[in-house]
């Protein structure tokens, strides 16, 4: 039975299927990921960074091709999908290059002219989960770390992304890592708590939906092992009155409609100052009324489709419900397109707290505007969900902006810029965004067994 369909959200055809894995195929990926990690474990940073470097001169080679596939199979714009597989390479080349200095033995010495060492050993077998708006840049920069680390991965794709998985092991492959110590697999969710309480596997991470996080932190939790989530987000993009309007507005606008709108930092709840918020208000809908909608294989679209019929469904739905609620429109393209899985920007306001703009994250091409009197008020409505991914605020007062961003209950704050991940800074988020952390020295040591030797 095939479960990962690749579909194209523009043309609305399969492009091709795939069957989920035997569970006899999967017990020999265990052992052969088991076998393989060993070895692996064994090996030096300077080989692993050997071909982690190897791997990001092959994804830069392929470049085209990789996000010529995006754009198919998830509807990606071409800019945005080049854009997100050369920070794939870049996201090798700094663990390649830093790994071995962030997980060097720290060596202290105290009293008795004793000496304590803190030791960062592999764990083993990790399973990584992994989602389809970024179907690169995720399992990169989670797979990275991990098998710098010394440890094996297994790769579970989302199932609407299988090719652009199966060309990322391809490259992996060609790369020269060892048969086993890296492995997608196409698996169910039965599968996967199978996986999940496997023995031979020590640790799993997802960057995925609430559910999917609770699911899985739960079956990790069931059998003791370590997880690490990614979830949704509902970012804060503040707006002050001494802000620079026009870079803010513009920075909107990548903010919130870059990927579609889908992506877990994207800007969402846009909080403006009163006093600026007219103006604010009327420049945003200027911009987003010159977005083209249309093929995102044409560099001249910055709108492509949302990557499923049921989440441009969905997003739909929310957009009724909360116009039901109580909210309007304030702005809607008119743009109409024939075929594709296609939700025309939108701009919300006058949205009430427990409506469903106000309380979910609306993953996809609509911008929620809210207004508030001052910078206590902009602090509590930023706070008042049960996401914390990211924030942004902007403001020409850099001092009064840290004060801020100590109070906003987030895992990423950043000022007069937009919330991006950045492979040397650790990333993740708090509440129902998720715990643990991707990226930088924090997201080498996750995966890593900190033991400490006293001599």
């Amino acid at each position: 039975m095939s479960s990962f369909i690749s579909v194209n959200p523009f043309t609305e055809q399969e492009l091709s299927s795939y069957p989920t894995i035997s569970n006899q195929h999967l017990e020999k990926v265990l052992e052969q990921a088991n076998n393989a990690q060993k070895l692996w474990s064994k090996t030096s940073f300077e080989q692993r960074s050997k071909l982690f470097l190897t791997l990001a001169s092959l994804i830069k080679q392929n470049v085209d091709s990789l996000a010529e596939l995006a754009t198919l199979e998830m509807g990606k714009i071409i800019a945005e999908g080049k854009a997100e597989v050369l920070k794939c390479a870049r996201g090798c080349e700094f663990y390649a290059e830093h790994s071995a200095q962030i997980l060097a033995p720290q060596i202290t010495k105290i009293e008795n002219g004793k000496e304590v060492h803190v030791l960062y050993e592999p764990m083993g077998i990790v399973l990584g989960i992994f989602p389809w708006n970024f179907p690169y840049w995720q399992i990169i920069r989670s797979a990275t770390p991990v098998l710098m680390g010394g440890n094996a991965m297994l790769i579970k794709p989302s199932p609407n992304v299988p090719q652009c998985a199966l060309a990322l092991q391809k490259l992996f492959n060609e790369a020269g890592f060892s048969s086993g110590i890296v492995q997608t697999i196409f698996a169910d969710e039965e599968q996967i708590t199978t996986i999940i309480a496997d023995k031979r596997v020590k640790a799993c991470t997802l960057t995925g939906s609430e559910k999917a996080g609770s699911i899985v932190a739960s079956t990790a939790a069931k059998y003791i092992k370590k997880s690490v989530l990614e979830l949704g987000g509902s970012d804060p993009f503040i707006v002050l009155p001494d802000a620079d309007i026009d870079l803010a507005v513009e920075q909107a606008i990548v903010g919130r409609f870059q990927n579609n709108g889908q992506s877990c930092i994207a800007a969402k709840r846009f909080i403006l100052s009163a006093k600026i918020a007219d103006e604010f208000t009327l420049k945003l809908i200027k911009k987003v009324s010159e977005l083209k909608m249309g093929n995102p294989s044409e560099s001249s679209i910055q709108i492509g489709p949302i990557a499923r019929k049921d989440l441009r469904d969905k997003l739909a739905s929310q957009v009724d419900k909360s116009l039901e609620q109580g909210a309007k429109i304030i702005f809607q393209s008119a743009q109409k397109m024939d075929k594709g899985f296609f939700y025309p920007p939108t701009i919300l306001s006058n949205i009430r707290k427990g409506s469903v703009a106000y309380e979910e994250e609306l993953f996809g091409t609509v911008l929620s505007v809210f207004i508030v009197n001052n910078e206590d008020e902009a602090i509590e409505l930023a706070n008042d969900t049960s996401f914390g991914l990211g924030a942004s605020i902007w403001t020409k007062n850099l001092q009064q902006a840290k004060i801020m961003a100590s109070k906003i209950q987030t895992g990423n704050v950043y000022v007069n810029a937009i919330v991006k991940s950045d492979p040397r800074f650790p990333f993740g988020g708090i509440k129902s965004s998720g715990f643990g952390r991707e990226l930088g020295e924090q997201g080498l040591k996750e995966f890593c067994n900190t033991k400490t030797l006293m001599i």
